[in-house]
């Protein structure tokens, strides 16, 4: 099958009327996978590694005819020279290399660019260097509105002192880092971990940092750690606290928005107390918590604590039914509300001791229900849906999601047979098995109205091709675009309605 384009239109008695357009590429010859850089103004780019082990990058137009292909020129003098991703900055390109030098212990970071047309600038930018020892080395962030780019590592600390914090963040031509800092965040306990660090869209650097309490700063009704966020900008320095009374945050993220804020949300659940703990109830996290932090003045303008219903069957009694929920994504509604992503996501952890003294650990990965919250401009919860699905172990785990015209789209992988299935009791497990199948599976489209109505159809069963698209490669292009990624062939699903 070289080329498959399906055309599906979606109805329901419900309301529901839309148009979701599926079309595939010619697959690519190549050993290894191809990695999708992104999407601009209706072209289509990616990257892989042809026969000779050259980086090859190419454009497809709007149908997915190859309109170009060029090897990725590199300005940079370097045998072993690991390439670790791309930005669209305006109406370049820009791709990251990374480089380790033995004879000066050092990693370096360089910027290359190239034009939509993959033209190459003949200029490369060292972005960072550091010593060779340094934590989180090459990592990035770009702000909303694509102007800026964050790169930063941590410095390791020795004895006793704190480890330092690098972050320089770059203009939108690599030429000025209109921020360049290095710091040790104020924690005063012995024990924290950096959650995230992000930019926004005037060159603040936020960093979410789990703080671990002292023996002396625990206080009864409280959780043993809290979060913070610390703000630096050029001339400020400032943090938010997070901790609630009875409460532990069972997950927490951050995330900048278009509309120069930035939104710290997450999920709380009854803190254990005593040797029985709060009962079933403490497993379950069934509270959301939002604020929103002013860019601009670096101000807390909201912070709230809503309470959820829905998202848990009325009385749990399995162990998938204690699954933690976690924010995937956020959106922004036009009157000033938003639009919560999440799913359930667990890690179980499980050791075994043999009479020898041999250990055999097992890692299990639960990915089950995703949830839908919309909350208005005043902070009040709209609406709560759930649709349930089971992923034990799943061979394609997870979701994407996107918001377009009041909508939000959701696709993942699941049983074929769970194409009916609307409540935990008529869903069927889908795990990744020694028995299993993927041509049980097929691509499922998930549909949320602004009323929290929501529609579940099948994209396309893989009984019927072939091709299976990787929902943690896949990408968002554009707000009614995703550009799915088969491994060899790339395909766009597009949203008309």
């Amino acid at each position: 099958m070289k080329h498959l384009k399906l055309l599906l239109l979606l109805f329901a008695a419900s309301g529901f009327s839309q148009e979701v357009e599926l079309k595939w590429a010619e697959k690519i010859k190549t050993k290894h996978e191809v990695t999708i850089l992104g999407g601009k103004d209706g072209h289509y780019y990616t990257r892989h590694r042809n026969g000779d082990k050259e980086l090859i990058c190419r454009i497809y137009d709007k149908d997915l005819k190859l309109v170009n292909e060029k090897p990725l020129q590199i300005n940079v003098d370097a045998k072993k020279k690991l390439y670790s991703g791309a930005y669209f900055l305006g109406d370049k390109i820009v791709h990251f290399i990374t480089e380790n030098i033995r004879k000066e212990d050092k990693d370096y970071l360089y910027g290359a660019i190239t034009d939509l047309n993959l033209k190459a600038d003949p200029n490369t930018y060292v972005l960072d260097e550091a010593d060779d020892n340094s934590i989180s080395f090459g990592l990035r962030s770009i702000s909303p509105d694509s102007t800026k780019i964050l790169v930063f590592n941590e410095s390791k600390s020795r004895k006793k002192d704190p480890s330092l914090l690098n972050f320089k963040v770059y203009n939108a031509t690599l030429t000025e880092a209109i921020l360049d800092r290095s710091v040790s965040l104020p924690i005063k306990a012995s024990k924290f971990s950096r959650e995230a660090i992000e930019v926004d869209n005037f060159g603040n650097v936020y960093v979410l940092a789990k703080i671990y309490k002292e023996k002396e700063d625990k206080a009864k009704g409280q959780s043993e750690y809290s979060y913070k966020i610390f703000v630096f900008s050029k001339n400020d320095q400032k943090e938010f606290d997070f901790d609630f009374p009875d409460r532990d945050i069972e997950s927490i993220g951050i995330l900048p928005g278009e509309n120069n804020t930035l939104v710290c949300t997450g999920f709380l659940k009854i803190l254990n107390k005593g040797l029985f703990g709060s009962g079933k109830k403490r497993l379950i996290s069934d509270e959301l918590f939002s604020a929103v932090i002013d860019c601009k003045s670096l101000s807390l303008k909201t912070s709230n604590k809503l309470e959820l219903e829905g998202l848990y069957p009325e009385k749990p009694r399995k162990t998938e039914d204690y699954v933690p929920y976690k924010v995937k994504d956020i959106f922004y509604d036009k009157d000033g509300g938003s639009v919560v992503v999440a799913e359930q996501y667990k890690l179980v952890v499980t050791t075994s001791y043999s009479p020898n003294g041999g250990t055999h650990t097992t890692y299990t990965y639960y990915y089950c229900d995703i949830a839908c919250i919309h909350i208005n401009a005043k902070s009040e919860v709209v609406s709560v849906s759930k649709m349930p699905k089971y992923q034990r172990n799943a061979g394609n785990p997870s979701i994407l999601s996107t918001y377009y015209k009041g909508n939000t789209y959701v696709i993942y992988e699941d049983l074929e047979k769970n194409a009916d299935a609307e409540t935990d009791k008529e869903t069927k497990r889908s795990s990744k098995g020694l028995f299993t199948s993927s041509s049980k599976n097929a691509l499922f489209l998930l549909t949320i109205k602004p009323n929290g109505e929501m529609k579940k159809d099948v994209i396309y069963s893989y009984k019927e091709s072939k091709i299976r698209p990787r929902v943690l490669t896949s990408v968002v292009a554009a707000k009614n675009e995703i550009i799915l990624n088969a491994d060899d062939q790339i395909g766009v699903l597009r949203f008309t309605n």
